[in-house]
């Protein structure tokens, strides 16, 4: 029997889930993973079942993963045990209430799923657990956090867990992540929710030894041989002292392309000057509105028009290739101010600008205001159909919503041909051909961007990327 089974939405790698396997077989505990549809992960699941099957959850899929842990627990009941983690049930804990769910882990899972499974197979009670809720006979079980874990005592991520995935194993891109946090506070992201969550419970952005991170990349690369590496970090040069020493010993020992995320208000030309000297070959950074009063008063997002357009002046001297993260169907957005988003990525030029579209995520600061101003009625859940890239609870209420919709289904082209944009302001957006407007943009994102972010592939691997990025694309949501 194996004792943990983690369920995850998408063909990538999971650094979370990869932490919790190597530590549970640190232990002597063995692990397996399932990915695809429902009829696929139920048939895994039944074919040998294990002893504890666990979600990896952020708000949107929950509806799919809930549904599958239901269909499981009416198959197997009390052999199997089914365990929520990630953000979703962390901020909505009440989905411990949904039938098919017998524990919820809030915040860090390593040591309070290792504890599970310890008690588990030894017999003992599990109903005290730090990070859990658990329901047992009819009575749900709250406990407190546990401190914030030390990184660096951590075996590393068991990328071995995808060895039956082959898409996913030897991928030539390989993801790694050098700490956990963020120092700022987004008001469509959680992160401020996460450091209320863990306050006294220790440091919230850390960073683990540059010892501890070499280490690891040096056992990827010798066992892999990876054509680059993708740091998952949130902010990579948050902690400037710690990354330029980081990158220096990198360029020593490592010398493999990479990508990473930044702010834009951080990057200066030296910082610019020694990405490109240690081998930075893709550089993300969110601009999330090109409207300075959306994105600072609204978003909190405290950073310039100024401040993006000297980030990607440096960016194009020093010949990086860099992508902008952006959304749309803010509450109050018109159409006026989505179009200043499409305008600000013409004026700097991205290889590749990711538009998206905002939802009112739980626990979030925006998610509160568009509920007070009523834009939303509810913030518990979203709605089945609310995607990234399909629609929002908002658009599907906004007088323009559907011509903000497919301004962002055209923004690339826009981007790539400022000279289509009158085309397209006057006559693209009032025309409903929206699944031609998808595709376009589908093929854009693999030929403008995904094509970089992949360091070197040959054909054939790209034409199998494009066929895994199908798969993602087709159910991706929040």
């Amino acid at each position: 029997m194996t004792d943990m089974l983690f369920v995850q939405n998408y063909y990538e790698q999971n650094i979370g889930i990869m932490y919790i396997s190597a530590l549970l077989k640190k232990h002597g505990f063995t692990t397996d993973v399932a990915i695809g549809s429902k009829k696929d992960i139920i048939r895994k699941t039944i074919k040998n079942p294990p002893r504890v099957i666990g979600f990896y959850c952020t708000t949107g899929f929950h509806h799919k993963n809930i549904a599958i842990a239901v269909e499981i627990k009416k198959l197997l009941g009390n052999r199997i045990r089914t365990i929520l983690g990630g953000p979703h049930p962390t901020f909505i804990p009440e989905a411990i209430e949904n039938e098919g769910i017998d524990i919820i882990c809030r915040g860090e899972g390593e040591y309070a799923v290792l504890e599970l499974i310890e008690s588990l197979n030894a017999g003992r009670d599990y109903t005290g657990i730090k990070n859990l809720i658990v329901k047992k006979d009819g009575k749900i079980y709250k406990n407190e956090l546990r401190p914030l874990c030390d990184m660096d005592a951590l075996p590393h991520p068991d990328r071995e867990l995808y060895r039956d995935i082959e898409s996913i194993y030897r991928n030539k891109r390989q993801e790694v992540m050098i700490g956990r946090g963020c120092c700022f506070d987004c008001a469509f992201c959680s992160n401020h929710a996460f450091k209320e969550l863990y306050k006294g419970k220790g440091v919230y952005t850390k960073c683990r030894t540059i010892s501890n991170v070499i280490d690891e990349l040096a056992l990827i690369k010798n066992k892999f041989n990876p054509s680059c590496f993708f740091f998952h970090d949130d902010v990579f040069l948050a902690k400037k002292s710690y990354f330029s020493e980081f990158l220096k010993i990198y360029n020593e020992k490592i010398r493999l392309p990479y990508a990473c995320l930044v702010r834009a208000d951080q990057m200066t030309e030296d910082y610019a000057k020694l990405l490109k000297e240690t081998g930075c070959y893709l550089v993300s950074f969110g601009i999330e509105s090109g409207n300075s009063r959306l994105r600072n008063m609204l978003l909190n997002k405290n950073v310039s028009d100024d401040s993006i357009v000297k980030c990607a002046s440096l960016f194009h001297k020093h010949r990086i290739s860099f992508m902008t993260f952006n959304m749309v169907g803010f509450p109050g957005e018109t159409l006026r101010e989505t179009l200043d988003t499409v305008d600000i990525n013409v004026r700097i030029r991205p290889n590749w600008a990711w538009f998206s579209i905002y939802q009112p995520l739980p626990s979030t600061k925006l998610a509160q205001f568009a509920l007070d101003k009523g834009y939303i009625s509810s913030i518990d859940v979203l709605a089945r159909d609310a995607t990234f890239h399909k629609s929002s609870i908002i658009l599907k209420n906004h007088p323009e919503g559907k011509k903000i919709l497919r301004l962002k289904n055209s923004a690339n082209l826009m981007i790539k041909f400022p000279f289509l944009k009158g085309f397209i302001n006057k006559i693209v957006i009032n025309m409903p051909f929206d699944g031609l407007y998808n595709l376009i943009d589908n093929l854009l994102y693999f030929i403008l961007y995904y094509s970089k972010l992949t360091y070197r592939q040959s054909g054939i691997e790209a034409i199998r990327s494009l066929y895994w990025i199908s798969r993602n694309m087709k159910n991706q949501e929040c």
